[in-house]
This record gives C-alpha cells, structure tokens and sequence, in this order.
C-alpha cells in the first residue's frame, strides 16, 4: 500500500476517526502541525487554523496529495470575531464538528521582576482567551450534535511554577482551571473534555531565537521530547474521553505529590534548573568553567536553604525586646 512521507496512504479514511471533523488551532507548526498529520493519518478531515496561511495552506496540501482530507483557514485566535467566522466556515464545510484541540500558544520567557507586562498580556491573549474563543464558538455547534470532544493542551508548566517562565506558567495555570471547570459544566452533555499537559517539547517554540532566553536557549535537545508524544496523547485523549494526559506519563501526578512539600520542592527545582543550565552551556561550550559554575549555583542554593545567622548582639536584642513584652 503506498504511504507518503507523512505517514498518510490512500487508505487514511479507513482510521478510528474516519470523517470525524477536527478542528486544531495552532495547526502552523509544532505541535498542532503534528496533531494535525496525527488525526488526518486517521482518516479525520482537519480544519487547520492560525495566523500563517502559507504554512496552512502547505500543510493542507501535503495532507490531500496523501490521500488525506484538509482545509486551511487563516485566523487570529486572539480575536474572537475572526474564530467565530472561521468556524462558522469550517462547520458549512464539514456539516459538523467532532473534536477541537486547543494548541496555539506561545512563550516569552522572563524572570517575574523583570517581566513586560504587555508581554504577558500577548501571552494570556493567545493562550488563554484564544483557547476561550475557540471554545465559545463551537460548544454550541456540539450541543445541537450532543457530542463532541474538546482537547485543550496546557502544560506541567499549569502545575507548577517555573522561573523563567512565570509568565508562561500563569496562562497555563489558568488553562487548567478553565478546562476543569468547563469539564464540570458539560457533565452528561455528551461532550467531553480532556487535558493534555507536556514537558519541554522539541519545537519551534522552545527553539526560536527570538523567544528563548538564555537559559532556554542553552537548554539541550536531548531534556526535551519528541512532538510526537504529545500527538499520541491528544489522540488518546480523544478516543478515550481521558480527562487528563501527561507527557511523558506521571509527570502531574509527581508535580501534585510535590506540592505537598513546596519547601523541599523549590529547593530542589532551584538545583535542578540551575545545573540544566550549566549542562546546557557544557554541552555547547565545552567543559571551560562548567565545573566551577555548577558548584556556584549549587552553593547559592545551599546557602539559601541555611538558616541566617544572627550576630550576638541582635541575638541580646531580640532577647531584651521579648522580655519587654
């Protein structure tokens, strides 16, 4: 049987979504171009939405010259008019819409006390209320089905904070709360909602000069995981009604465990960043200073776990003030 490069044959509409219609924001690059290819190797017909026609409208056409079915339609997620005309398109086209997967998103890392507020603000606009509007546009197209399936694909940065991606971590953060709610809402509508919460994924977007800092930027290939994975989990996630995918798996259950003992956690996270870096400027760099720099960064983390000590003379006054009292 022949098959494409993209994994796609003549034989696609023959997959566990045949005809279903998919809905992916984000679906330029990355990770939603890959979900994409995913669902489409499936026999599913995708709507592919984002901002960069010429990328959709490449990636639509790889997918019909496989034998696969796609639309591309060109759409700020930011804005709630352009999504809700979009869909409106995309539902005359298919006559429906089975799935959505929530995947735009982007990052500007940055250290909190330094952090642009309208940096956040371009971040919340994507990630969250793009999300948002995705999701007010097409619940109601669901309702009148009674099905669907919405995939909304967070992060483990929307369970734990992180330094330099506090920013980040907060409109993830929030992903996670509006899907869980949402989940409550639509309980017994037949429409079911699932999240999906990578790592670090090897993608344009932990890759891309512009938006990575330093320390991102140093970060080595191989701490981050394959695209891949994250498509095999939203398709999972899809099948199954899963409420909650981790990739790899686990990885939230550990982050939930550690937050029992944030103390103990912010310790060992601070270590753990800070010898990711130094790894990651050995590896680029070579071992020129590496050595000296991890038991630096090690140190500073030691030295703030310790407790300060106090000189005899503000021990003699802190005893005389509590006498007082």
């Amino acid at each position: 049987m022949a098959q494409s490069s993209n994994g796609l044959n003549e034989q696609g509409a023959r997959g566990y979504f045949r005809d279903k219609a998919v809905l992916i924001t984000g679906a330029s690059s990355g990770i939603g171009e890959d979900v994409a290819l995913g669902f489409a190797r499936q026999g599913a017909r995708v709507a592919l939405v984002a901002r960069r026609k010429d990328k959709l409208e490449d990636l639509a056409s790889r997918i019909n010259l496989a034998g696969g079915r796609a639309v591309a339609v060109s759409c700020d997620v930011t804005k709630r008019a352009d999504l809700d005309s979009a869909v409106e398109l995309i539902s005359r086209t298919f006559n429906r819409i089975d799935i959505l997967v929530n995947s735009a998103g982007i990052l500007i890392p940055s250290e909190v006390e330094k952090m642009n507020p309208a940096d956040l603000e371009k971040m919340m606009n994507v990630n969250l209320y793009g999300a948002l509007h995705a999701i007010q546009a097409v619940v109601p197209i669901m309702r009148r089905q009674g099905s669907g399936n919405i995939v909304n694909i967070a992060s483990l940065a929307g369970r734990r904070g992180m330094s330099p991606l506090g920013g980040y971590c907060a409109t993830k953060f929030a992903m996670v709360g509006l899907t869980e709610a949402l989940r409550m809402e639509l309980f017994n509508t037949g429409i079911r909602v699932s999240l999906v919460m990578p790592g670090v994924i090897d993608t344009p977007m932990t890759t891309d000069a512009k938006l990575s800092s330093e320390e991102l930027s140093s970060l080595p290939n191989f701490f981050k995981l394959p695209v891949r994975w994250v498509t095999w989990a939203v398709l999972a996630a899809a099948t199954f009604g899963l409420a909650e995918v981790d990739v790899p798996p686990g990885a939230a259950v550990a982050e939930k465990v550690a937050a029992l003992f944030p103390g103990m956690t912010d310790a060992a996270l601070a270590v753990g960043s800070s010898l990711m870096k130094v790894a990651g400027r050995f590896i680029s760099q070579g071992p020129g200073g590496a050595a000296e720099e991890i038991q630096s960064e090690v140190k500073k983390v030691q030295s703030a776990r310790e407790p300060r000590k106090v000189a005899p003379e503000e021990a003699h006054k802190a005893h005389e003030h509590k006498s007082a009292i």
